[in-house]
């Protein structure tokens, strides 16, 4: 073993350190990721949301889109958000606990759409898979932890309120609670 600057023993190779321990974490944590699917070459379009690819980015655009599925050579196929909708490949889940009106609901339901909307822009793969009304809470799948915790802050920076964010560790996926 060569020795580093100082006298210090050199670190193990991170491959030689997880060579005894990976099949074991592989059968516990099972790889969630989203499976990429290979897109062909040239423009395709989604028939679901309307996003249209054209240099290998998926974005929105009604008149692109409309432009593009004119095309004879336009693909259809499914986009990443619509292919994990599909999948049930879930990231995020957010719970909104609060006593309200049914003016506030609907306030609080736009407010969560309109943050959809606005990260779908940057990303067309964040969405929200299911809305769930259980009376006093509402309770909301996305498909990226990065929209639940998007409208978990938006809903604290509106209506105030108690926001707790819990990750799970070694896993692709967060908690988002708001209570008021």
């Amino acid at each position: 073993m060569r020795l580093a600057a100082k006298g210090r023993r050199k670190p193990p190779d991170v491959s030689q350190h997880l060579a005894g321990s990976l099949p074991e974490l592989l059968w516990l944590y099972p790889d969630r990721r989203f499976a990429e699917t290979e897109v062909p070459p040239g423009p395709a379009v989604c028939p679901r949301c309307h996003a249209s690819l054209v240099t290998d980015h998926w974005q929105y655009d009604e008149q692109k889109y409309h432009r593009l599925r004119a095309l004879p050579d336009t693909r259809t196929l499914l986009c990443p958000g619509c292919t994990r909708v599909e999948r049930r490949l879930y990231e995020g889940e957010v719970r909104i606990r609060h006593r309200w009106d049914i003016f506030e609901k609907e306030t609080i339901l736009n407010l969560i759409h309109n943050e959809e909307a606005r990260a779908r822009v940057a990303n067309p793969a964040a969405r929200i898979a299911l809305i769930e009304d259980h009376g006093d809470e509402l309770y909301v799948l996305t498909t990226t932890r990065f929209l639940a915790e998007r409208i978990g802050k938006a809903l604290y920076k509106a209506c105030h309120g108690t926001l707790r964010r819990s990750p799970l560790p070694r896993e692709r996926f967060t908690r988002v609670w708001w209570e008021r």
